[in-house]
């Protein structure tokens, strides 16, 4: 077979199976590359959901043992050791890293099984956000920066999948040269209409005394309140504990909404204790994780996404496909998807009061967001599209391997 025929033999790593942003980039490149030009295979620690729509698929998967998103040293030794054994088994043409952790395991990795089998293997990483942008001590963001930047120096290429992402990327020494901008793209979700959203919703969240006020038509149909929404994992970075005191600050105004929180994550109980301190009950649902959650967002009015760190997330540009307007906190690659006062509103993180004034604006002006979720809708078809990411991501493969 000549080198232009030659199939690619793509291995992609991840920390952890359960289901969120980098397992939704995984599955959907590893599901969509012709099986004519590549051989694909994912490899994760953990089980969950992305291992299980793999296998639906006929994608081959391989569980890396030991292998956890919380820092362990002894279990680092023995992962690494698996992941070692792993790419000397494969033998891939190129090893695609995703997450910041599974970055500098699985570089190292791939270095040393390239040196025992005197093969080269490529490593594409790509940074689905920088670690050292959460909140944290000071010193442990010290250390994990240098340790990115390690990751990125045995990487041979890196992926960035925001601007945002991209410049800081380039403050890492000795590596501007591997860098590529290749924005998320998203396939249009099968939505539900607004009335059979709302129903499962109801459903979905055991809405009890609330449910039938909920389920009045007159409610679903057109809204004696407005409906806001997110969708986002339950984790410090999400910014969600300033959108229940958002809440609680809208209905002190005197303004009836519903919110719905679609996701799950270690804050959860967390989180379902704020509300009920704040007597939120009939206020704010935490659905808790949804499988297809973007199908349910024309149940909303307004998206809403609070996040405090963020490099480019699905679910807002998800949010554009819908035609909803949305308020999103001025962080990391959201500026590059919503345009302030365009398609949405752009407010300072971690302020409930500028969150609350913002969806207040919208709540008040129905023809303001018919506008901006009309103008979010062309710029999330255009600038986010999938085919575009996927042309991209081949023509790197190809840059890369032969």
């Amino acid at each position: 077979m000549s080198e232009s025929n030659k199939k690619i033999k793509i291995l992609y790593v991840i920390t952890k199976s359960s289901w969120g942003g980098a397992q939704k980039y995984v599955y959907d490149l590893a599901t969509n590359l012709s099986q004519n030009d590549f051989e694909i295979a994912v490899a994760a620690g953990g089980s969950g959901l992305l291992l299980e729509k793999l296998a639906e698929r006929g994608v081959r998967t391989i569980k890396i043992p030991f292998l956890e998103r919380d820092i362990n040293p002894a279990k680092e030794i023995f992962s690494l050791i698996s992941l070692f054994q792993i790419f000397r088994k494969e033998n891939p043409d190129i090893v695609h890293l995703n997450s910041s952790k599974i970055g500098g395991l699985g570089a190292v990795a791939a270095r040393l099984a390239s040196f025992f089998t005197r093969r080269k293997i490529f490593v594409i990483f790509t940074a689905h956000g920088w670690g050292f942008n959460d909140d944290r001590f000071y010193f442990a963001r010290v250390i994990i920066y240098f340790l990115q930047w390690l990751s990125v120096l045995f990487c041979d290429r890196v992926i960035a999948v925001s601007r945002a992402v991209l410049n800081q990327g380039m403050y890492f020494p000795f590596s501007k040269h591997k860098f590529f901008l290749i924005y998320n793209g998203v396939m249009p979700p099968q939505f539900l209409n607004q009335s059979q959203a709302r129903k499962k919703l109801a459903d979905l969240t055991r809405l009890d005394s609330a449910r039938q006020v909920l389920l009045n038509k007159t409610d679903i149909t057109g809204g004696e309140f407005p409906w806001l929404g997110t969708i986002a994992e339950l984790t410090q970075n999400k910014g969600l504990n300033y959108l229940i005191e958002t809440a609680d600050l809208l209905k002190k105004s005197g303004h009836k909404f519903k919110i719905f929180i679609l996701g799950g994550g270690e804050d959860e109980q967390k989180l379902k204790s704020q509300i009920i301190a704040l007597d939120l009950e009939h206020e704010v649902f935490i659905a808790g994780f949804v499988p297809d959650a973007a199908t349910y967002l024309k149940a909303f009015d307004i998206f809403v996404l609070p996040s405090t760190t963020e490099a480019l997330t699905y679910a807002l540009v998800e949010a554009g496909l819908a035609d909803l307007p949305a308020v999103a906190s001025r962080v990391g690659g959201l500026p590059e998807i919503l345009e302030h006062q365009t398609s949405g509103i752009l407010v300072k993180p971690k302020n409930p009061e500028a969150l609350a004034e913002a969806i207040k604006t919208l709540i008040e002006n129905p023809k303001l967001r018919k506008k901006y979720g009309e103008t979010f809708k062309k710029k999330a078809s255009q600038k986010f599209s999938f085919e575009k990411m996927l042309e991209e991501t081949i023509n790197l493969y190809r840059k890369t391997a032969l």
